[in-house]
């Protein structure tokens, strides 16, 4: 019995052995080489890195359409004031507003060399 026992034992550890050779997934992380632990932390490293520039395009994209938006707004908002001024200086210009048929005469009679008062009626 117990030298039946002991060869189950030894068949179970032969057993074990060979699975842990064959599972690489078994094998702890000591017993990598010193080359494949280095590239292993290069290549996290570099995810991180990469991660970060990529957290930073966001940010930087970000900020570029919001200033991209004040800019447009500014420039809307400096045409409508100009827009506004041109505006109120052509109402107020010469103090009389004129129709686009008084400006024609006008400058007919300009040409004509008549003066305003001597119009015909």
């Amino acid at each position: 019995m117990k030298a039946m026992e002991q060869r189950y034992k030894r068949y179970v550890e032969k057993a074990r052995t060979v699975i842990k050779t064959l599972d690489p997934k078994q094998q702890q992380p000591s017993g990598l080489s010193p080359e494949v632990q280095a590239l292993k932390n290069q290549l996290s490293e570099k995810e991180r890195k990469i991660q970060h520039l990529e957290n930073d395009y966001e940010k930087s994209k970000s900020r570029h359409d919001q200033e991209e938006k004040l800019i447009i707004s500014a420039w809307y908002n400096m045409g409508m004031a100009l827009h506004q001024k041109v505006t109120s200086e052509r109402t107020s210009g010469g103090g009389v507003a004129q129709s686009f048929l008084a400006q024609q005469r006008q400058s007919t009679n300009a040409r004509r060399g008549l003066s305003p008062r001597l119009q015909p009626r």
